[in-house]
Formats: C-alpha cells, structure tokens, sequence
C-alpha cells in the first residue's frame, strides 16, 4: 500500500438531529478511553433505528460532497452565508442527493443537522445542516471552531480568494477522494441483499446470474487483469482470504466473461482442477455471502465501510471468521473504519452501540459494555426460555409474512417463552430477548 496523504476518515462521535427517527440532537459516541472504534457494532430490535444512523452518515457524505464541489465553480450559487439554495424534488443522479420530506421526522420541518467528529486533527468537525425554507431546502457546511465546544463556522464559496481556496480545496480532495484518485468516503453495504450505495455509482445486480453487483464483479475483473502492482496484490489477498474458509480452500479462483441470453455477465469461477468448476451462485447462500463480503470490502476504495448485516447465512464459526478478515483490513489501512449492524454478538468489541425506541418513535442511543452469547443463553434459560433453530423455510410452519415480520427470511433462532398469566408459548428473537434479560433497553415484552 502507498502511503496516503489525505487525512484519515476515521470517526469518533455523530451527532444527528432531525433525521427520520432520530430528533435530537442524538450523540452517537464512537470511542472509549481515548480510542476509537476501528469497527463499530450497532444493536437493536427491527425498527430501533440503526439502518438510520447508517443512513445519516451516507447522507452527509453524499451532501458535503455535493456542496464542496458546487463551490468550487466560479458561478456557483451560494448566498453570502455559505447556503446552496435546492428545490424540494431535486436529484442529483451522481452523488445520490435528494431532496424529500420523507427524511425529517414526521410533522417536523425543523433544520435537520448531521454533525461528523473526525479523529484526525486535520478535519476536525464538520456538519451539514438541511433547513426546509418554502419551495427549497437551503444546505450548509460548517466547520467546528478549534478549541470551543460547541462553536461553528459556517464554510462559504464561491472562492474568491487564496485563503478560501487553501481550506476548501484539501477538504475537498480528503472528502471526495480520501484514498486517492477514485476512491469514496463511504461505502454502504446491505449484505441482505449484497447491493451496495456509494457516491458515483449503482448497486444494481446483473440479471444473468451473479449473486455480485455488476460494478463489484468488474472491480474484481480489473483487480485480477491489472499490471499495476498495488492492484495485483489486491486480487492475490482476496483469493488468500477466500481461502481461508474450509470450503473453499481448495478451489483456484478466476473471474471472467460468461456469456448470457442477450449479452455476457463478469463472473467468479471455483474450480477443483480436472474435477469441477462453479459459477459464484452454485456455491451455497453461506459461500456466496463470505464471497461477497470480502470482495465489498477489498474492492470498495472506500474510507468508510458499512455493513447491514454480515451474519447472513453464515454458521457460526464462518461469522468469527469474516469478523477476524473485517478487522484485519482496518489494521492494514485499506479502509479506515468498518461499521457493523447486527443482531448477533460474535462482531462485536470490548462495547456496543444498542439502539432503541422511545414511546414516542424516537431513536434512542447508549454505549455498554458487551456481553457474550452464553451469557444471554443462561439468562434467558434460567427464565425457561427454550432456543430452536428455524430454518429459512420455517420452522414447523410458520408463515411467511411471520419470517419477515421477525427478521428470518434466511433462518436464525426463536427463543420461546412461557406467559406468566395464561402459560401461553411466546416466540421471541434474540433482540427481543436480549431487551428483556440483556444488558440493553430494560422495557418489556407484554405478556
């Protein structure tokens, strides 16, 4: 890896108001003892709000990038106080911007404010701020004032000056390209359904078959075909890393062209010599999810890495795995930070970040400490809570409207629990339980 010169992207506090369901302002500290979170993990029952502060930040990337480049323009249309003046309705296909009142809480229309505290003294703080005005929505950047708590300076364009050009120019370069040429801030996986967001580009998957996003599948023919160094070592440490899981450890890996109905696909290829060749979506939902993964990461040029869900059809011993290559890649520089939405206890730290909902609708946030598995297990056993399996059919019969509702639509465990007035079983998730006997949001489940 060649030294970089941006600054890192690596973030110690969020702090987001007036976001969906976040009203605020909600402060989402990222560090402990004076550390940061090289891998932060985000828990809470469906619904509590952690897609949303996954959301946020991709909004205000999407959006601090949007304004530093406008400004840059000797024409560009900001008033005196630094304001980009936008329609209700607009769209920018390019950054992914736009403008809806479907991100503000409902009946709200106060100004919604996405504040990033950097770890790196170069960037410091900066926020963006989205205020509704009539038919438009006026988005400003600003920058925290050195040494004052809570102190902002409002970032203007366009630039007129040399000292202008000296701030926002950098700032510009360390946000839009934070890896250098071709990079992104941030990258946003949903490894559900392995599409990915991100600046510049889509997610849509090829229709002849690849279980991959079209633009990952070339990022990984361009990485195993290049003649650059950097970008082939790249390719050689994803096919290492592959092979590191059991199953296909013993499979050399190429990717290439396949011709489909109407055109061709880029895809992967496993292949046991003289004995058996596969196509990415003939190897199991787990293989295909290790797959996906450690490609996302490898190839996204990306400071920032989220990932919704990674546990997906992944045994146990597989999701250690991918937990231990996720945290190695921070320790190599090849992205800054890895967020992690989950609803399994095996990514996490020394802490978490658990996720709730107040009566009211409201995202609420708190740091504590983390607890294993068996702890929850023998909690909830001593309660008589009785763990089983349910497969992504269902277990027994259970409809599928039900899966979906509890968030098993590829498999994972049901607690079931004795009400104490009637005696009635009770099917609950592990976010459920964990509510209940956990260390995290103490309201209970009516029973």
């Amino acid at each position: 890896m060649n030294a970089r010169a941006t600054p890192s992207l690596l973030i110690s506090r969020l702090v987001i108001e007036n976001f969906r369901t976040f009203r605020g302002p909600t402060e989402i500290d990222l560090s402990s003892g004076g550390a940061v979170d090289a891998m932060p993990v985000l828990h809470g029952a469906n619904g509590a709000g952690k897609s949303n502060a996954l959301a946020a930040i991709d909004l205000f990337f999407r959006a601090a990038s949007f304004w530093l480049s406008s400004v840059v323009s000797p024409d560009a249309m900001v008033s005196q106080d630094g304001a980009l003046k936008l329609q209700w309705g607009f769209s920018n296909s390019y950054f992914g911007l736009s403008m809806s009142h479907r991100s503000w809480p409902p009946g709200v229309r106060d100004p919604q404010r996405i504040a990033v505290h950097f770890d790196d003294a170069r960037l410091g703080a900066l926020r963006i701020t989205l205020t509704p005005s009539g038919n438009d929505v006026l988005l400003r950047l600003a920058r925290a004032v050195p040494g004052s708590a809570n102190s902002w300076r409002a970032l203007r364009g366009p630039l007129k000056n040399a000292a202008q050009r000296d701030e926002i120019s950098p700032l510009k370069n360390a946000i839009e390209a934070p890896l250098g040429p071709g990079s992104k801030p941030f990258f946003l996986l949903d490894a559900r359904r392995r599409d990915f967001r991100a600046i510049g580009e889509g997610g849509a998957r090829d229709e002849g078959g690849s279980t991959l996003s079209a633009t990952t599948a070339e990022r990984l023919l361009a990485l195993a075909t290049s003649l650059d160094p950097e970008e082939t070592e790249r390719w050689r440490v994803f096919v290492e890393l592959i092979h590191r899981f059991k199953t296909l450890s013993d499979r050399e890996i190429s990717v290439l062209r396949a011709p489909v109905a109407g055109g061709e696909v880029t895809d992967l290829r496993f292949e046991v010599r003289g004995k058996q060749i596969l196509r990415l979506s003939e190897l199991s939902s787990g293989e295909q999810q290790v797959v996906a993964l450690v490609a996302a990461v490898l190839t996204s040029r990306a400071g920032l890495v989220a990932i919704e869900e990674p546990e997906m059809s992944l045994h146990p011993e597989n999701q250690e795995l991918v937990r231990d290559i996720l945290r190695e890649q921070v320790q190599r520089g090849i992205v800054d930070q890895i967020f992690l939405e989950s609803h399994v206890q095996v990514f996490d730290g020394p802490e978490v970040l658990r996720f709730s909902r107040s009566p009211e609708g409201e995202t609420l946030v708190t740091r504590q400490p983390s607890r294993s598995d068996r702890e929850l297990q023998d909690r909830a056993s001593k309660s008589g809570a009785k763990q089983h399996w349910v497969t992504p059919e269902g277990y027994t019969q259970i409809p599928a409207e039900m899966r979906g509702d509890l968030g098993l639509q590829s498999g994972g465990y049901l607690w079931f629990l004795r009400s104490r007035p009637e005696g009635r079983w009770e099917a609950w998730t592990a976010s459920e339980l964990d509510e209940q006997f956990g260390l995290g949001d103490e309201s209970s489940k009516d029973a």
